[in-house]
């Protein structure tokens, strides 16, 4: 948001999340409601500074990321809303770590809120802190958004009310080691933040889903309401008519969809508009039927922006501006009732009532129905499977067990007898390896086998479907291993994704300080070149000098022993890799490997005592 053009700004999410030049992220905690792997490893990317524009970045870049970010970001979603890519790059497998899911059943309450909260160190140690709120999930669907984004560190800012219950909030489902949520919620009460221009933050409002939350109303006097939501209930929209004789100018913007589902009610508005419906992740990667289009599958500029997916309420009484943005959607069950929500209440200047005005311009103008809608066979079937999804999601009590390389689920019945099927019987749930078949899971057994899962490919995320005939819901959810998987996973993975030459490329790019380019795209598997290294002289480039090495130990010495520290846990493992696929290229590693162990022979002392 700003208050300097009439149309709020189209900003990146993760222009907020990345650090400046002379910082990095010691500590971030995300809440979204839903989620993709592909987000989840652009988010990485951001927070650790490798992404480009795009949001992209190499397989270095990924490398380094999950290495400088482990034990320091929680994402934090809701069970079954974690969606399956098309094609989910192997890699991904390594993601599961920094996931965390909230197993709220969604016939009654959902995890809802949609916030990050970042905390940056500079190269001097100076703390700073980001808070983001807002109505984006972390998915690759690209809708109309809006988020207030507020930074400390600079003059005139000041603490928010209920800033420090978000803190504790997040903190507690985020279980990260050594981050206690009392000590984290005290530290932002005194956080001293500042707000866009035209904008002064009231209170940020945490909903515990306990349905102790108070929906805004407005007063007498008020003379326009305006109210932007793409899901939309009669109560809540009943409640927003001011009391009294004064006539008030009340405006909805919403959907189609949902226009046409509560129906003649809504001719009580002034103006009702309407946006397209929103884009969500791809319920069934499997079925051909099954079409999204994203920002990256055709023209940018037809698909940016089409769908509503902002959540607003703004009253104007008098010269007074309040306006209230977040997760919430305008339902009672998000206002009062059991949903964790999370919303910020501003009071705005006029300038920025016009980026309202703006959006609200860019819709069209539509009548309410005459008659009540009656869902057709085919809605009350993707109803069912929902149903089905949720259902699963709340009875999920299963852990991910390896013996040998063969994989397996198992489910504990003492939590919820009879397995996490559904109740319809004729809905069938399936089960897999993030990168292995979907397998029938019989009702009333507890276990399960998933078949071989080589070290590189485990992860805690599992493969769920539920279908009924030809029409199914597909998703991922966490099954934590049992014990943990840990950093040999990591290792492991890296390797078989790096390949020697990317794990040169990376060293290189970590030893270099010329803003050198890393190759690829961490989520196109088909780009890596893991063989032949050795056989092209000109590749031979990738292997770092005597001189980048000694250049990295002059410029900062702490941050050499971090890469000695990487060279020492990667490199005999990707020396027996490439052993095994090409001896040219081996022959190149056991080079690096003379010169790096001279290189540390040569500097003696000074870098002992790095490793355990």
């Amino acid at each position: 948001m700003s208050g300097e053009v009439e149309n709020w700004p189209a900003l990146s999410f993760l222009e907020g999340l990345r650090p400046g030049p002379d910082e990095s992220v010691d500590l971030a905690l995300l809440a979204s409601y839903s989620a993709d792997l592909g987000t989840i490893g652009a988010t990485l990317l951001a927070l650790a500074g490798k992404d480009s524009d795009a949001g992209r970045g190499s397989p270095s870049d990924f490398a380094d990321a999950v290495e400088q970010l482990r034990g320091k970001v929680r994402i934090i979603i809701q069970r079954g809303r974690l969606a399956k890519m098309r094609r989910t790059p192997r890699i991904a497998a390594v993601l599961d770590q920094f996931v965390r899911e909230v197993d709220f059943d969604e016939a009654t309450h959902s995890w809802h809120p949609k916030a990050a909260l970042v905390r940056t160190r500079s190269e001097e140690g100076d703390i700073g802190w980001r808070l983001w709120i807002g109505s984006r999930n972390l998915t690759e669907c690209v809708n109309r958004d809006i988020g207030l984004l507020l930074t400390s560190g600079a003059k005139g800012g000041s603490p928010i009310p209920g800033a420090d219950e978000l803190a504790r909030a997040l903190a507690d489902r985020a279980a990260l080691k050594g981050v206690r949520s009392a000590a984290l919620a005290t530290t932002i009460a005194k956080v001293a933040w500042r707000a866009p221009a035209g904008v002064r933050v009231e209170r940020i409002h945490w909903s515990a889903g306990n349905g102790g939350q108070i929906a805004p109303i407005p007063p007498t006097g008020t003379d326009e309401v305006v109210i932007v939501s793409p899901f939309i209930d009669k109560t809540f929209l009943a409640r927003q008519t001011p009391k009294g004789g004064k006539p008030v100018r009340r405006v909805l913007l919403t959907t189609m969809r949902e226009i046409e589902r509560v129906g003649p009610s809504l001719a009580a508005f002034d103006d009702l508009l309407a946006l397209d419906a929103p884009d969500y992740p791809v319920g069934d990667p499997e079925a051909e039927s099954v079409s999204l289009a994203s920002a990256t599958d055709g023209d940018e500029e037809e698909q940016i922006g089409r769908g509503l997916h902002a959540k607003l309420l703004f009253i104007r009484a008098g010269r007074k501006r309040t306006l209230w943005l977040g997760s919430a959607n305008a339902t009672m069950r998000a206002w009062t009732g059991r949903n964790v929500e999370v919303t910020a209440e501003l009071l705005i200047t006029d300038v920025v009532e016009k980026g309202l005005k703006a959006l609200l311009g860019s819709a069209r103008l539509v009548q309410a129905p005459d008659t009540e809608y009656a869902p057709d066979a085919a809605l009350l079937e993707e109803e069912a499977l929902e149903r089905a999804r949720a259902q699963v999601a709340a009875r999920w009590a299963a852990t991910l067990g390896i013996d040998g390389d063969e994989a397996s689920l198992t489910h504990r019945s003492d939590l919820y007898p009879g397995g996490p099927h559904p109740d319809e019987p004729d809905i069938v749930l399936e089960v897999g390896a993030l990168h292995g078949e979907l397998i029938i899971w019989p009702a009333q057994q507890d276990e399960v086998r998933l078949g071989t899962v080589v070290p590189a490919e485990r992860s805690e995320f599992v493969r769920l479907r539920v279908s009924r005939g030809d029409k199914g819901l597909s998703w991922l959810q966490r099954a934590p291993a049992e014990p943990p998987f840990g950093e040999d996973r990591d290792r492991a993975a890296f390797v078989r994704f790096l390949g020697a030459r990317g794990f040169l490329l990376w060293v290189a790019g970590l030893l270099a300080d010329d803003g050198r380019l890393s190759e690829g795209d961490w989520t196109d598997e088909k780009q890596l070149n893991r063989k032949g290294l050795g056989a092209n002289p000109a590749l031979d480039l990738s292997l770092p000098t005597l001189e980048e090495m000694l250049a990295a130990w002059a410029r900062d010495r702490d941050n050499f022993r971090e890469i000695e520290r990487r060279v020492s846990d990667y490199l005999p493992a990707v020396l027996e890799q490439a052993a095994q696929e090409d001896p040219q290229t081996a022959a190149m590693l056991r080079r690096f490997n003379d010169l790096w162990s001279k290189l540390r022979i040569g500097l003696g002392a000074n870098i002992r005592g790095t490793h355990p």
